[in-house]
């Protein structure tokens, strides 16, 4: 078995974590390979540990995703709502060859211009449509298989999976979903009263997003807390629930449901 460890230098600077999670892995006979910004490493791994915070476990999950292999979080950070490995029980990886693996839903985002595709990306946490650092609102009118959902008035919108649902949708109030839930959450950013509601929708929903009609300021689009993109005049951003997943790893004992209590505290 080969495992590749993504390792978050500013979070792990003398690499203690990192040495020791080698030392375990090895006395299991598990090989290691540490990334160096060269993504033929996970060509034939089995397992890739993203030793940092959430932000570490997305940025690893993107390199994974096209390779279909597991990843697994350790938390070294404030945040880990990704993560089921801390620093305190790492003796766990001993049985990391055993873990089972569970399969969640990423999103496929494609900015259009008309019926042409000028971008597309793969979105494990979210797709946030966003004023940028302008201090004013924003419109955007969103649409469900053709049928519109409503224009929605303030801060922006954020479109999240269920594994996002603890991240920028939840600082939101956006309601927190079961990662092994296949579907997409809409969820306003400090939106006018009457629209202030999130939306749960089906896995099988295609929606498309864009600026309102009589919107003339600029909207900003985001995947994974990457840098904002502006929207064009004529552009929109269609979203669906990709056929591609992302495998991750679960250790025996570790359950979501504990990291959501505990960060809810």
């Amino acid at each position: 078995m080969k495992a590749v460890l993504f390792t978050n230098k500013e979070k792990d600077p003398d690499l203690r974590v990192t040495k020791k999670i080698r030392d375990i892995l090895r006395s299991e006979n598990i090989s290691c390979a540490d990334y160096e910004g060269n993504p033929e490493v996970f060509d034939d791994a089995d397992a890739v540990l993203s030793l940092g915070g959430d932000g570490t476990f997305l940025r690893c999950a993107k390199l994974a995703l096209p390779c279909g292999v597991p990843v697994l979080g350790v938390c070294l950070g404030h945040t880990g709502f990704l993560s089921r490995v801390s620093p305190d029980n790492l003796d766990v990886l001993r049985g990391l060859a055993g873990f089972p693996v569970a399969e969640r839903s990423v999103l496929e985002a494609r900015v259009l211009r008309g019926s042409e595709v000028v971008r597309s990306v793969l979105t494990v946490n979210d797709a946030v449509f966003s004023r940028g650092a302008a201090v004013q609102t924003v419109s955007v009118d969103i649409e469900a298989d053709g049928v519109t959902l409503g224009s929605f008035l303030g801060d922006g919108v954020i479109v999240s999976t269920a594994t996002g649902s603890t991240g920028y949708a939840f600082s939101a109030g956006g309601p927190v979903a079961d990662p092994l839930l296949s579907c997409m959450l809409v969820t306003p950013i400090c939106a006018h009263a009457s629209r202030n509601h999130a939306f749960v929708l089906s896995p099988d929903r295609t929606l498309i997003i864009k600026p309102s009609h009589a919107e003339r300021r600029h909207i900003f689009f985001s995947a994974d807390g990457e840098e904002p993109t502006r929207l064009d005049e004529g552009e929109a951003v269609e979203l669906r629930i990709s056929e591609m997943t992302l495998r991750c790893l679960e250790p025996e004992g570790s359950h979501f449901f504990d990291n959501a209590r505990i960060h809810r505290l």
